[in-house]
Formats: C-alpha cells, structure tokens, sequence
C-alpha cells in the first residue's frame, strides 16, 4: 500500500483545492523558502487524525485555517483527502481517507464515503496499518533530538514511540533488531565505521548509549560527533527505529545534513536501500535528492501569500537535465 494522491483544501496556506500524486518510491516536493512545503505534510499527518496541534506546527487551532487574502476569503472549513492504493497494478483497490473541520470546531471523517466517528475512524486507520504512520515524520528542527537526551531519556523515549510493554524487551529490540539495521544504513553514510546501541543501567533505570568507532579506531558517544556527522546517525538511527514500526510511508522534512559531493552519493544509497520497502514523501532542497524522485512537486506562492502547485511530473533523465535546482 501506497500513499497515492493528496488534496488539500483551505489547510494553512492552501486558498484553494489543491492535488498532488504520487508514486511509490520516493516522491519530492521542492519550492523556495516559505512557499508551504512544510503544510503538505502536516495535512497529511492531521488527516490521519493528530490532534495536537502543536504537531501539526501551530499554537491555535485557528491556524489551521487559510486566513484569507485580497483574492480569497478565509477558510470557512479545512479539508484534507488522502487516497492509498492497495497494490501498484491498475486494478489495485484505492481506500480515500478524508478529515474536515469547520471553525465551530465540528470534526468530520470518511473512508470511503462512509462516515465515522473519530474512534471508529482511528480504529479503521489501524486495522489498514495506518495506526503509527503519525510518528514516521521526521522535521529538520527535530533531526538531532534523540542525540541530544541523555541514555536514560533515549531509552524511554524509544520505548514509549515503540509501545514495548517492559524494559527487557526494549532492550532486546534495540539490541537484536534496530541495531544491525542502524549499523547498514550508517554503512552508507558513514563507511568503515561501526556503530553500536548499549544498554546502560544507571540507579535502576535502562538507559541506550550510541557509541561509534571511527577509521584509525576513533571511538566517539553521541555527544561528541560533529554537527554532520550527528545529524547523519540521528536519521540512520530514526529510520532504523521506523522500521519496527508498521506503516508504508515515512514523511522527511529537509532532513539532509550539509553534504559535500561524495556524502551526497552516499545519501543517495541510503535513501534507495530505506525506498526499496518503505514510500518516503521527502521535501528538499538538494538536487542528489531530486535525481533520486519518481515523482517531483513544485510549490510557489501567489502574490498574496497564498500556495498552489506549480508543476508535477514524473522524473526522468531528460526532465532533469532541464531542472536546476533551487
């Protein structure tokens, strides 16, 4: 299963009915600073019911409506539809999921043109393996912060996102399962080194170090790598982390690190190995990304602020000789 297209209406910055499809695989989005990039995939995440509107970027949930332009009135309602294609073939069955809200607060939801209470629709999103697909995003703000607790806040916090019922079994899962997966993908982004998740126990209390083993047998914690170097094992780690959980697509918010032209192709390998099993809907702004995209969106503003898509087309080699990055 595959997210397959996306309409926004009146969410945020989107004035009007807006469409974006995609493909499995890797699909981009791009646009200068400010143009909305970030919205799309907040949309995304509140269709599938987040309720906490600081996740979703706002402080009131009057920002969740478009608040309106010399051209186009505010937003009396927001509506998001998400349509997920059970299989890549023509015939494949497509599920629509669709959220609306007006500004009396009232909250509506479909599957299929049925309607449902927001229990029963959270329930239905779990029996179609939707259930943790609000924890695969990953914003550029937020990119560090599991390097940035320390091993006892680390440990809860994984533990907590994983819903592990005790702490030997979290243990056992970062051991045997997240940590032979980390330690692939940061043979990509980190060759030659070796990464290791250590249970610690400090005052009764489990704790997860990370310790990595650098060329010329360099051993350095967390703590100590540098910014790239952190940012890069902080989404090895999160995406390793991913995994255990059961959802077909991630959400990537400007989560590359600042890359020179050889790490660029080494992120290129990585995000091929995370996109053979998992749709990764990815806004960038590097053109080692783009080359990557089955499917690339452009977003531009109007003159009054407010978002619309520019262009979307399916890459291909001619398309991208033509594209200059942004």
């Amino acid at each position: 299963m595959y997210l397959e297209d996306v309409n926004i209406e009146g969410f945020k910055s989107f004035s009007e009915k807006t469409n974006m499809g995609f493909q499995p695989g890797i699909g981009v989005i791009i646009g200068n600073n400010g143009v909305g990039k970030s919205n799309i995939l907040d949309a995304v995440v509140w269709a599938l019911g987040e309720d906490d509107i600081l996740r979703v970027r706002c402080y009131e949930e009057d920002e969740l409506f478009f608040s309106g332009s010399k051209n186009y009135p505010p937003a009396s309602r927001i509506r998001v539809e998400l349509s997920m294609k059970g299989g890549e073939g023509k015939d494949a069955p497509v599920t629509w999921i669709i959220r609306e809200k007006n500004r009396e607060g009232q909250d509506r939801y479909w599957i299929n043109n049925e309607e449902y209470d927001r229990k029963s629709y959270l329930q239905k999103l779990k029996e179609m393996d939707l259930e943790h697909a609000l924890k695969t995003i990953i914003r550029q703000e937020q990119i560090n912060d599991l390097l940035l607790m320390n091993p006892q806040e680390r440990f809860s916090s994984l533990q907590s996102l994983l819903e592990m019922d005790t702490e030997d079994q979290s243990a056992k899962n970062f051991k045997e399962v997240i940590g032979p997966l980390f330690q692939r993908y940061m043979s990509y982004l980190m060759p030659l080194a070796e990464v290791r998740l250590d249970i610690l126990s400090q005052n009764g209390n489990r704790g997860l170090d990370i310790e990595i083993t650098l060329p010329g047998n360099r051993v350095r914690r967390s703590h100590q790598l540098s910014g790239g170097e952190k940012a890069i094992t902080s989404l090895a780690l999160k995406l390793a982390v991913f995994h255990q959980l059961d959802t077909p697509f991630y959400l990537l918010d400007e989560v590359e690190p600042s890359l020179d032209y050889t790490n660029h192709k080494s992120m290129q390998a990585f995000l091929k190995d995370v996109a053979s099993d998992k749709q990764l809907v990815m806004i960038t702004h590097l053109r080692s990304t783009i080359e990557l995209a089955h499917t690339v969106h452009g977003v531009r503003t109007r003159w009054d602020g407010s978002s619309f898509m520019k262009f979307y087309f399916v890459m291909d080699k001619r398309l991208l000789r033509m594209y200059k990055c942004c």
